[in-house]
């Protein structure tokens, strides 16, 4: 009996040792918000973005309780030269944490994420109304009455000013070479988006001499138009192949 006894309080010791080495139950922390694409598209700095080139900014931060990101450090970013990493103080706003939880009570930690820059996907077929040739000539009068004040001082003009400054100017001349290449194309491209962007009481109006003037931004235009997307595309690989041959583009976390 002495000896069963014994066997059991040993067996109850060992599951005892046991269950304190599991320790407690951590439910790791998790984004529950991150930045929109509009959000992130605004922060993407600009060459890198018409040239469709990729980045990724490594990220460590603390959390409060209440899910805001504190006392963060940067790790690494990729590629360099493109200053992915200049609008990220901006960006953390954004992205609100769930804490991890330690034997089902909310705590603060720290977490490790990427910011990822990545391109725009292509748009869905447009399925509006077929655009008429005088909708077209009209939309190509404002183009052509705005496209020059446009690439001079909006992003296109002072897209080579986000790059490190040792490669303004041959970052400039790449666009240069990239947009001349493709301005026919272009010009027609945008004058298609810009009717394609409007919604459908601007549009009915377009035509109106009195009708007020309303806009389109660029986002708008490249969000809703095929056409545009692929004149997009065919100057981003053009800068992005010119870019790439003469400075690293891999976005691969340095050291690693």
């Amino acid at each position: 009996m002495r000896s069963f006894v014994a066997r059991l309080a040993a067996a109850m010791g060992l599951l005892a040792v046991a269950a304190c080495d599991t320790g407690p139950e951590i439910t790791p922390a998790t984004f529950v918000q991150t930045p929109s694409a509009a959000e992130m598209r605004a922060a993407y700095p600009t060459f890198a973005r018409i040239a469709q080139i990729e980045g990724k900014v490594w990220m460590h931060c603390a959390y409060t309780l209440e899910g805001t990101l504190e006392r963060c450090r940067k790790r690494g970013v990729a590629p360099e030269g493109l200053n992915f990493d200049k609008p990220v103080g901006r960006l953390l706003a954004f992205y609100v944490v769930d804490p991890q939880r330690i034997d089902g009570r909310a705590a603060p930690g720290e977490i490790d994420f990427v910011i990822h820059f990545a391109p725009s996907a292509a748009p869905p077929s447009w399925t509006g109304a077929p655009i008429t040739d005088a909708e077209l000539r009209q939309a190509q009068r404002v183009i052509d009455s705005q496209l020059m004040q446009f690439d001079e001082y909006g992003e296109r003009g002072n897209a080579h000013r986000t790059v490190a400054i040792d490669r303004y100017q041959p970052a400039a001349a790449m666009l240069d070479r990239a947009f001349s290449a493709e301005a026919d194309a272009r010009r027609d491209a945008l004058s298609r988006a810009f009717v394609q962007a409007m919604i459908p009481a601007a549009r009915r109006e377009f035509l109106s001499p009195r009708a007020p003037f309303r806009g389109v931004t660029a986002y708008e235009m490249e969000a809703v138009s095929p056409e545009l997307f692929a004149v997009n595309a065919r100057i981003a690989k053009r800068i992005r192949d010119e870019y790439c041959a003469a400075y690293p583009c891999a976005a691969t976390r340095p050291g690693s």
